[in-house]
């Protein structure tokens, strides 16, 4: 079969920044105002580089193995690896792909992940992305104290199940989990005014002492406050993306043997002051 892949707009201009950066940006940007949407095309000026502030931009032709550990396991019935996770034309670019053939002999799908090998704690994270346009897949953006399987498992989601995405709507599932503590899940989840999958979108996590906010364009969609049942952040943790899928929450698989591609083209983190 014909592989048939899925179309994006052309590559956006890039700022000259290196690849990692630890930068400061405008106002607006910090915000998150006016900066998602097809009206972001304009190249970005160099930037002024404080001490405290991660800041991924995706230029280079390879991910830096130092601040970035690529998948290569096995993890929620695929099997990533780095030929379905890299950089390119100024963003990184993660795939998935239902390979029938792959399926028949694996029992598995293509997909793909990658974390941080820093870990954060309280501050903001701010992510332009654009998910894959195809049905049944997930997209995430999500921090995680796994610990090598050791950890609190205290997790903060942004997901996007491509199933709800449509002409000019779609939806955003955010979650906070950790280890014998009862979850939170947005249900339903958190409907947006535009197809995620039709252009780039700031999405934004705010995580304090004693919250979290979740944001889209600078605008506030959801606040989670601890309290003493639920799960309250204490872990330092690490930044993680993945793109997977499964039959049931996910509605998938997507159709076979097509390429359901994820772009990131910037991650920044600004840590609370102190």
């Amino acid at each position: 079969m014909t592989n048939e892949v899925c179309t994006f707009a052309a590559p956006l201009a890039k700022r000259t920044a290196r690849a990692v950066v630890m930068s400061l940006v405008t106002l607006p940007l910090l915000m998150g105002l006016g900066c998602g949407g097809s009206g972001s095309n304009a190249t970005n000026p160099p930037i002024t580089p404080p001490a405290n502030v991660f800041r991924e931009d995706f230029n280079g032709t390879t991910l830096d193995s130092s601040v970035w550990q690529v998948a290569a396991w096995a993890e929620h019935g695929g099997q990533t690896s780095p030929e379905r996770c890299y950089a390119k034309d100024g963003f990184l670019t993660m795939e998935f792909k239902n390979d029938s053939a792959y399926y028949a002999a694996h029992q598995v799908y293509l997909s793909s992940a990658l974390q941080t090998r820093e870990t954060f704690l309280y501050g903001r994270w701010e992510a332009r992305l654009k998910p894959s346009s195809v049905s049944g897949v997930l997209n995430s953006f999500y921090t995680i104290d796994w610990g090598n399987g050791n950890g609190t498992k205290q997790e903060i989601d942004i997901e996007f199940l491509t199933k709800s995405f449509g002409s000019g709507a779609g939806e955003v599932h955010y979650a906070v989990h950790a280890e014998g503590k009862t979850s939170f899940n947005t249900n339903p989840d958190v409907p947006l005014a535009f197809d995620p999958s039709a252009d780039f979108h700031i999405y934004g996590i705010e995580i304090t002492p004693t919250e979290i906010k979740w944001t889209v364009d600078g605008a506030l969609m959801k606040t989670y406050t601890y309290s003493p049942s639920g799960v309250t952040i204490t872990a330092p943790y690490q930044l993680k993306l993945n793109a997977w899928s499964q039959t049931n929450w996910i509605g998938g698989p997507p159709v076979a043997n097509t390429v359901c591609t994820y772009l990131i083209d910037w991650i920044q983190f600004t840590p609370r002051a102190q």
